[in-house]
C-alpha cells in the first residue's frame, strides 16, 4: 500500500489585480438592507451551549466528486452545510474553511463547468445585492448593480486545497446578505446573517473546484487572510451581534457534524473541558499554534529544535507536514489492515505546551485501505524557522475544536472515545530518546 506522497500547503490567498473594464446586464433598482440579522430558530437549537445564544448549523460529510476523466479522490471529504444569500433567499451549500478568509461563490455569469455543475449565485435575482470595489464603495454611483461598461475591482484568488490540488478563481465583489441556514431549500429559517462583500467567481479552474461537493466556501480564517474586515464573514457576523460568545467551534463525527457560532459545545458532547492555546502570529490570518514535539508510540520522531507549529485546516481531510520531514515520519507510521477491517498501527502523538497531547490512532491517519495519509506540504512562500504541520478534519473528529475570535486562541477537548489531552504528562521524563529514520 502506497502512502499519500504529496499535498500542497493549504494557504489560500487573494490578489486584487486592479481595475478592469467589464460589461454587466442592467437590473432593476431595489432598496437594500444592510443590517446583520439574528433570528432565533427553535427547530435548530437542539442541545445546550454556554451562552444560550449559539447558532448551530448541521453538517453532512460528503465525498469529493470524481473528475470527468473518471479519476477519484479517495478518502477526500468535506463537511457541508447550508446558507442563503440575498433577498429573496438563494439556497447554496458550502463548506466552512478555517484556512481561507473570504466567502467564495460561483457567479451566475460564470460559464465554466466547475461553476455550471454547482448552484450559482445571481446578484441580479437579489434585491439586496450591490456591486462594490475592494474598499466597499459602490462600483457605479446611483446604481445598485453595475450597468453597461464600468471600471471596477477584479479579484484573483489563488486557492490550494490540500486533498484536490491548486487552482484559481477570478471574480468581482458583491455586497449582500449571507445567512446561515438550518437546512436545504424547504427550511425557511435564517439563523444569523452577515452583510459583507462576497467574491463572486466569474471563472473557476477545473482543479480543485469541479471536484468539490459544495457550491461555495465560507472562509473562517482571521482577518489577515481577508482583503479587509468587510470581506471577512465572521468579523461581519460579530460586528452587530450582542450577548454572544465571540467564538465558533466544530464538532464532527464520521458521517455528520455541527458548527456552532457564538457559543460552545455542551459538556454532554465532549469528554473534558477545553484546553486553550494562543494563536501564533495572528496577523497572518491562520489558526496556528505551537507544537512541542511529535511522537509515534511514545518515541520522538520530530524534536522541534527550532520550533514547530500546526495550522488547523477544516478544508482538508488529512494531516500534512512540510516536505523535508515527511519521509522520516511516514517511515514510522506504517500500518496494516487486519482481517476484521480495522487498521493496525502505532499511535501518533502531537505534544503541546503544558504537558498536553493530541493522540491519533491508525484509523485516524489512514484511508479505508489502511494506507497512511500524510501529505508533504509545499511551502510557496518563505517560512520562519521550524517545522510546519497541518491538521485536517481527521483531528477535529477526535477533538472538539473551538476558535476564539476575540482572544485569538484555539481550544481542544476530546470527543467521546478519544484520548484525553493530558496523556503525556506522566511520560515526559521517559521520552528523551529521539528516533532517527
Amino acid at each position: 500500500m502506497q502512502p499519500q506522497t504529496s499535498m500542497s500547503f493549504m494557504q489560500r490567498s487573494i490578489i486584487i489585480t486592479g481595475i478592469s473594464t467589464l460589461a454587466f446586464l442592467p437590473s432593476a433598482h431595489a432598496k437594500r438592507g444592510n443590517r446583520l440579522r439574528t433570528a432565533a430558530a427553535s427547530d435548530a437549537r437542539s442541545g445546550s451551549d454556554t451562552s444560550g445564544n449559539a447558532v448551530l448549523i448541521p453538517l453532512q460529510r460528503m465525498p469529493a466528486r470524481a473528475d470527468h476523466d473518471g479519476s477519484k479522490h479517495h478518502d477526500a471529504s468535506f463537511y457541508v452545510g447550508n446558507i442563503t444569500v440575498g433577498e429573496p433567499p438563494q439556497h447554496l451549500q458550502v463548506f466552512f474553511d478555517t484556512g481561507s478568509g473570504h466567502v467564495l461563490l460561483p457567479h451566475m455569469a460564470c460559464k465554466n463547468r466547475s461553476c455550471t455543475e454547482h448552484v450559482r449565485y445571481s446578484p441580479w435575482a437579489s434585491s439586496s445585492a450591490m456591486d462594490v470595489n475592494a474598499n466597499g464603495s459602490p462600483v457605479q454611483e446611483g446604481s445598485r448593480l453595475a450597468k453597461g461598461r464600468v471600471r471596477r475591482t477584479f479579484a484573483t484568488m489563488d486557492f490550494t486545497q490540500a486533498d484536490l490540488g491548486d487552482g484559481v478563481a477570478k471574480g468581482v465583489l458583491v455586497r449582500d446578505h449571507v445567512c446561515l441556514s438550518a437546512g436545504p431549500e424547504h427550511h425557511t429559517s435564517h439563523l444569523a446573517c452577515a452583510d459583507l462583500a462576497v467574491l463572486a467567481a466569474l471563472q473557476e479552474d477545473a482543479m480543485p473546484f469541479e471536484s468539490m461537493p459544495a457550491d461555495g466556501i465560507i472562509g473562517l480564517g482571521l482577518e489577515g487572510l481577508s482583503v479587509s474586515a468587510f470581506s471577512n464573514f465572521y468579523s461581519r457576523l460579530m460586528d452587530n451581534s450582542h450577548d454572544v460568545l465571540p467564538e465558533f467551534g466544530m464538532l464532527l463525527g464520521e458521517t455528520s457534524g455541527t458548527i456552532l457560532f457564538g457559543g460552545r459545545a455542551s459538556v454532554d458532547n465532549v469528554a473534558a473541558p477545553l484546553e486553550w492555546f494562543p494563536v501564533l502570529r495572528p496577523h497572518e490570518g491562520f489558526w496556528q499554534f505551537e507544537i512541542v514535539q511529535v511522537r509515534v508510540n511514545g518515541m520522538v520522531v520530530e524534536q522541534c529544535q527550532h520550533g514547530c507549529r500546526a495550522v488547523v485546516d477544516s478544508g482538508s481531510s488529512h494531516l500534512g507536514v512540510q516536505s523535508d520531514r515527511q519521509e522520516s515520519i511516514l517511515n514510522s507510521l506504517q500500518s496494516a489492515l487486519f482481517s476484521d477491517g480495522k487498521c493496525n498501527g502505532p499511535d501518533l502523538q502531537i505534544d503541546l505546551p503544558r504537558g498536553l497531547t493530541l493522540t491519533l490512532a491508525a484509523r485516524d491517519y489512514s484511508d479505508a485501505s489502511c494506507a497512511v495519509q500524510l501529505g508533504a506540504l509545499k511551502l510557496h512562500e518563505p517560512q520562519p524557522r521550524g517545522v510546519l504541520f497541518s491538521l485536517g478534519t481527521n483531528v477535529i473528529r477526535r477533538y472538539y475544536t473551538a476558535f476564539d475570535w476575540q482572544a485569538a486562541r484555539i481550544g481542544f477537548a476530546p470527543n467521546e472515545g478519544s484520548a484525553p489531552l493530558d496523556s503525556n504528562a506522566h511520560a515526559s521524563a521517559a521520552l528523551n530518546e529521539l528516533v532517527v529514520f
